[in-house]
């Protein structure tokens, strides 16, 4: 009951502090979620708009920057229903509820991520320094999946609303490595993106790509070096 009422207080605050422009909402939303997040370093600018959910299990680094209307998902406490089927990438399937393992949101220092982003870290996120993600990059570590593999036959379901039937869910987690640059509108939904390398926008990641690439595409291929040596 406790917690409960936190959440709500917490929501409360939140949804005052959003809405604070300028300079003076950077340093009040600083204030708060430095207090709240699993860790944050210094210098660490949260504009307008930007919504944090689970902080308790997101880390930042210094000098961040999350840029306005971006949303940003840890891990809740709560256990998934069990109506879920999920698939874990390389892993197999599994079942929901508390077999589900605790995972964190870590960006690293000096990392800029653009204004309308989703960056969805239930399923477990690293960003690395130096990282840039420009607006409206999405990049989910859970999402829903067209059908349960294992039983094709089977009539599932894509949101979290549906509670007495199945949910087909992809716990796939994502690793950007140092210096990436995720361009315009690009998604990713699986693998570790490289040491430098460049997505095109409107590209979809959906598997690994090598340090230094240039990728782009649906789904985002290497075409060249990003850096000639």
């Amino acid at each position: 009951m406790k917690h409960r009422a936190a959440k709500v207080i917490f929501s409360l605050i939140e949804s005052v502090l959003r809405q604070i422009s300028g300079g003076l909402g950077q340093r009040l939303r600083y204030l708060y979620y430095s207090r709240r997040l699993k860790s944050c370093g210094v210098n660490v600018k949260i504009d307008e708009g930007v919504i944090i959910q689970n902080p308790e299990s997101i880390e930042i680094g210094s000098n961040v920057w999350i840029l306005p209307y971006s949303i940003l998902t840890g891990r809740g406490d709560d256990p998934l229903p069990k109506n879920r089927i999920v698939r874990r990438r390389g892993n197999g399937a599994g079942s929901g509820g508390d077999e589900e393992p605790q995972c964190l949101l870590r960006i690293g220092d000096q990392t800029s991520i653009g204004a309308f982003n989703i960056i969805h870290g239930y399923g477990g996120l690293t960003i690395g320094r130096r990282v840039t993600t420009s607006a409206r990059v999405s990049v989910y570590s859970f999402s829903h999946a067209p059908n349960d593999p294992d039983n094709p036959a089977l009539v599932t379901y894509a949101n979290s609303m549906v509670n007495d039937a199945p949910v087909a869910c992809v716990v796939s987690p994502i690793v950007i490595e140092d210096g990436v640059w995720l361009g315009l509108g690009a998604s990713v939904f699986a693998g570790r993106i490289g040491e430098n390398t460049f997505v095109s926008a409107h590209s979809v990641v959906m598997g690994d790509l090598d340090r230094n690439s240039y990728g782009s595409g649906i789904p985002a291929k290497r075409l060249r070096e990003r850096f000639s040596k």
